[in-house]
């Protein structure tokens, strides 16, 4: 599937740019304040009809624990990344038990913010270069879209700075109860386990989601990967 043709979501439209460099920003991620049951259900009916490829910006938090003798003294890094993903939306269909749902397939996926004080380095996700998984939302009522349950699956690599330190690692994040596509104002948990000699992580959440432009999206994913360049 190719990104031509495809129209860009609309509230894509009016967003500010990606303004970091180096290796992104070192502070705190930014707060989403939650919006009240009343306007969450008021956005939208209705699953969105026609497939559209999605820029989506988050912040990803995932506590390191770390192993041996590390700089500082340090037991546990509490990871703040930016994250920055393409996803590719099909149009809804209803499935055999009749409930509405559509699948989409998580196309890039990259990560700023990434430099581990206990490790002294920077650890960077990207997606691996093999056939995605499907992903799925799916309504939670037959005679609605919403409330819905979305789960984001992905297989990945972990690099410690330029080095591949994992391959082909499956990992999933689901959100429930989701009210509008792209999802807002809901926080997503997921499963990324992966265990070594220096460090060892599994859950995590991703929150703040939003769209974003086409060019704030590139420039993100520009610089995570002049992050792993950099180390060699």
């Amino acid at each position: 599937m190719t990104e031509k043709g495809w129209p860009n979501p609309s509230s894509a439209e009016n967003t500010a740019s990606f303004s970091g460099s180096g290796t992104g920003r070192r502070g705190p991620a930014e707060r989403v304040e939650p919006l009240g049951t009343e306007e969450l259900h008021s956005r939208q009916r209705a699953f969105p009809k026609d497939p559209e490829v999605e820029y989506e910006r988050s912040a990803i938090r995932i506590p390191f624990y770390l192993r041996g003798a590390q700089p500082e003294g340090r037991d546990l890094d509490v990871m703040v990344f930016d994250a920055f993903m393409r996803l590719e939306r099909e149009a809804p269909t209803t499935n055999g038990l009749g409930y509405r749902q559509f699948e989409f397939t998580i196309a890039t996926w990259e990560l700023n913010n990434t430099y581990s004080m206990g490790l002294g380095a920077d650890i960077t996700f990207s997606l691996s270069d093999t056939v995605q998984p499907k992903s799925l939302c799916v309504a939670q009522r037959r005679e609605s879209d919403y409330p819905a349950l979305i789960v984001y699956s992905a297989i990945y690599d972990v690099f410690l700075g330029s080095k591949k330190i994992v391959s082909n690692q499956p990992g999933v994040a689901y959100a429930s109860p989701v009210w509008e596509i792209p999802p807002r104002n809901v926080t997503v948990a997921f499963e990324k386990p992966f265990s070594s000699d220096l460090f060892a992580f599994s859950a995590g959440t991703c929150e703040g989601m939003r769209s974003i432009g086409r060019e704030e999206f590139e420039e993100g994913v520009r610089v995570a990967r002049a992050t792993r360049a950099q180390a060699q």
